[in-house]
């Protein structure tokens, strides 16, 4: 993109930017301030937080507060102003822990006249229900395409079915069609459970099939899916999320889908095409099914740590520019060549590190940034971005006057990166943002390369754009400094054999100039923000400018 700057009084610097037809004053940050990010900070954060010491960090656990009780601690001897409750770093949260009792509980298919009892953890992966701890859900099944009711992009699986009282089957994503970020929101769990329920099913199957299951078989995605649930509690004792009509839930097998899909007047492989090809569509099924689930319940608490940079701008200071990472991994599981402790190095005590390493240098800089900052190092996100949606509903600071997120998970770390993917940056002003720290940075800007792994939904800034607060999640994209590196298959690698597995701890290959990269350029864009007289805003019209802050 041709770029022309002149010189200007005081430092400025006028960005002409031809390719967006604008012109917008700069405020790139200081060289000083990028130097105080450095791979030896980095490094001795992430080598604490993925210690064995810690046992995982796991949501509740002793090895959790014990991370929380750092962050805290650095936090402090930074000098940042508590932002938890009653005066302190902390915000607990309540969450109701749920337990599937798996010899009481069953998911059964009746065809044709006969019937089948699946297996779990074979046919299908089912967890307890959140509210109600027995529950059965009996109904024909009706397949709904991806079950997604989008009207403002012309698609509809529900147009022309009626589902009431029944069991709908979907699968899982969205259709290809639909843009990145949107498609991704669609994909969501929540999101679908929603649509169904309003539109009377009692019963939800998410089927795993398609290119998900080329991607990670059903075998594999099961590894992920043993073990209760979280969901935090509001102060009321109400779980989050839930929706009390649909009586039972269960992810299939495309194997289990394609016995479901017999003697039904579409084929199990036509269907998939048609999904493929972003077609909608429902049928009824020659199937019924019957889901029973018995629950358990009990409950943890686990705290979010926040602080505050108060801003330099009397007039700026009362809005706030969030940066958040999820400081919680998965505890301690099942033995993999005998280490039972999943560390969670790159996931993710290296956004950690880059939080932490944030806040310290912008604690050193004076004047500080015009905006307030705040750093948020969040619990629960690997049970489901529970504790960034808790804060995002019970903010301590008004949601009002939070005007944008910067989500740090999986600080780059595989190989120097020469482009930047900042998810969500084509639905506000954020992506000028990005785009103007890319070029001071000698970096390109490109779009989503996968969006089918719907990265938009996966980390903690979706739940600050469920709260309709403008969000950023910046990843390395596939572009290489050493152009003889297959990056795509380094990261394919990497997720097969080291993600949610032990392996994912500080004895794997670090290359610490991208985590330093990548770290300088959350803190970039975060400064521009800070620094930026206009507030953040959706773009005009855009999809997730509807979600509003209340």
């Amino acid at each position: 993109m041709p770029i022309k700057r002149f010189l200007l009084p005081l430092g400025l610097i006028l960005t002409v930017s031809f390719g967006f037809g604008q012109t917008s004053f700069s405020h790139f940050p200081p060289e000083e301030l990028l130097q105080r990010i450095s791979a030896e900070g980095l490094r001795a954060q992430m080598a604490f937080l993925a210690d064995d010491l810690l046992e995982g960090r796991g949501t509740g656990t002793r090895g959790y507060q014990l991370a929380a009780n750092y962050v805290r601690a650095q936090f402090e001897e930074m000098g940042l102003k508590p932002a938890g409750v009653n005066g302190s770093y902390f915000q607990n949260v309540r969450f109701r822990k749920i337990e599937l009792l798996q010899d009481k509980s069953s998911l059964t298919l009746k065809h044709n006249g006969s019937t089948r009892i699946l297996t779990i953890f074979k046919d299908y992966v089912m967890g307890g229900d959140p509210v109600s701890a027995d529950t059965t859900a009996e109904g024909q099944v009706v397949f709904v395409g991806f079950g997604v009711s989008a009207p403002e992009f012309d698609y509809d699986d529900y147009a022309g079915i009626d589902v009431r009282g029944k069991i709908v089957a979907a699968l899982y994503g969205a259709p290809p069609r639909l843009p990145s970020a949107p498609g991704a929101h669609f994909s969501s769990s929540e999101q679908k459970l929603r649509t169904a329920a309003e539109h009377g099913a009692i019963g939800f199957i998410s089927i795993w099939a398609g290119k998900t299951e080329q991607r990670t078989p059903f075998s594999e995605y099961v590894r992920f899916s043993r073990g209760p649930a979280l969901r935090w509690l509001d102060e009321k004792g109400v779980p989050n999320d839930v929706q009390p009509k649909i009586r039972g839930s269960a992810r299939i097998s495309s194997s289990t889908a394609a016995i479901m899909f017999e003697g039904a007047r579409k084929s199990w492989k036509d269907a998939l095409q048609a999904a493929e090809n972003s077609q909608p569509q429902a049928l009824e099924l020659k199937t019924s099914v019957s889901m029973h689930r018995v629950s358990r319940y009990s409950e943890v608490e686990s705290p979010n740590v926040a602080a505050i940079l108060p801003g330099s701008d009397p007039q700026l200071r009362p809005e706030y520019v969030v940066f958040t990472a999820h400081l919680d991994h998965l505890g301690i599981g099942d033995p993999v060549k005998g280490d039972s402790i999943y560390n969670g190095a790159a996931d993710n005590a290296s956004g950690t590190a880059a939080l932490l390493e944030m806040a310290r240098a912008f604690s050193e800089l004076h004047p500080a940034p015009r905006r307030s900052l705040l750093f948020l190092a969040v619990t629960g996100e690997e049970e489901g971005l529970l504790g960034s949606d808790y804060y995002a509903h019970n903010p301590t600071v008004p949601i009002t006057q939070i005007v944008a997120n910067i989500n740090m998970d999986e600080v780059s770390f595989l190989y120097d990166f020469q482009d930047i993917v900042p998810l969500g940056g084509e639905h506000s002003s954020l992506g000028a943002v990005a785009d103007d720290v890319a070029r001071h940075m000698g970096l390109t800007v490109s779009p989503d390369p996968l969006p089918e792994e719907v990265y938009f939904i996966r980390s903690d800034q979706y739940s600050f754009i469920r709260r309709g607060v403008p969000a950023l999640y910046i990843e390395e994209g596939l572009q290489s400094v050493d152009p003889q590196l297959d990056t795509k298959k380094m990261q394919f690698d990497w997720e097969t054999q080291r993600y949610h597995l032990p392996s994912d701890d500080m004895n794997q290959p670090f290359d610490f100039n991208a985590t330093v990269k990548c770290t300088r350029v959350d803190l970039a864009v975060g400064y521009e923000i800070a620094q930026q007289t206009e507030r953040p805003h959706w773009n005009a019209g855009d999809f997730f400018g509807k979600f509003t802050k209340n």
